[in-house]
């Protein structure tokens, strides 16, 4: 006697859905002997304990993606720049208006306003200078053209003040990103972190010391590991394992420097941690 079930199991968990089908024979050999049982797997669908990893919104991330600005030294002496205003006020802030001097017609209406900021080095490279960082203080819309021309603020995260300069903001061409971990090992480390906050957790924004030439690209994840040394009873300093502490999405990459988002961090993070592929 030969008889074929089909049997599918379906099963709730706690990490999502698992269906099984699965065609089971029955044999009987015979009146005095046992019966066979066969199984023949079908199918097998599984849904992840684990979700996918989400793309990162760029409203999450759109103010820094045009502010944080890499220049060679003294780049920023040949663009235009803030005279001040008809009252000599030392301080300028959202809604003044403002003169400045070669401001250009044909390169649109909207400006970044920058200040010049530190040298970015490399410590793993005899502290050779990567770059130099330029401060994001706000944003200006031309009025009207001349040789000095006239703006008016209409955003401001820091003081603007005279002799501050202005750089065409950059056009909203960003899409969202999808975080993946590159496909090659990379080491670098955090050489400064962004805004002069001075400790670093979940949602700051950190330089790295690899950039293009490394092949950093946005939307790369990867993983902040922490070296530490103890003393031994013996007074020796004894360097103990490699411990990660954190995760960064990478989303604007320059030749040698790149910035990145502290998405994940079990510990406070510190100028020089280092990031690797996780």
């Amino acid at each position: 006697m030969l008889i074929i079930i089909a049997a599918i199991l379906l099963t709730n968990a706690f990490s999502g859905i698992t269906a099984k089908a699965a065609e089971i024979e029955l044999r009987h050999n015979g009146p005095d002997q046992k019966a066979t049982i066969k199984l023949f797997p079908k199918m097998r669908i599984e849904k992840l304990g684990m979700p996918a990893i989400p793309t990162i919104p760029v409203n999450k991330i759109k103010p820094f993606l045009s502010q944080p600005l890499i220049i060679e030294k003294d780049a920023l002496d040949k663009a235009p720049v803030i005279l001040g205003s008809s009252d000599n006020r030392v301080i300028l802030s959202v809604g003044d208006t403002i003169y400045v001097r070669d401001l250009p017609a044909d390169k649109g209406a909207s400006w970044q306003v920058f200040r010049a900021g530190k040298a970015l080095m490399d410590p793993d490279d005899n502290n050779r200078i990567l770059g130099y960082e330029s401060v994001y203080l706000g944003d200006v819309e031309a009025k009207n053209y001349a040789p000095i021309s006239t703006v008016k603020v209409t955003h401001s995260v820091q003081e603007i003040l005279s002799g501050d300069r202005l750089i065409r903001s950059s056009a909203d061409t960003f899409s969202d990103y999808v975080p993946q971990a590159p496909d090659f090992a990379i080491k670098g480390r955090i050489i400064s972190v962004y805004g002069g906050v001075t400790e670093i957790g979940e949602n700051a924004i950190i330089t790295l010391n690899k950039g293009m030439q490394a092949g950093l690209k946005e939307g790369h994840v990867l993983a902040i590991y922490r070296k530490s040394e103890v003393k031994s009873p013996k007074g020796e300093v004894v360097a103990l394992p490699d411990e990660r502490i954190g995760l960064v999405f990478v989303f604007r990459v320059f030749d040698k420097v790149s910035y990145a988002l502290v998405t994940q961090s079990s510990q406070a993070i510190k100028v020089l941690d280092a990031v690797q592929a996780p």
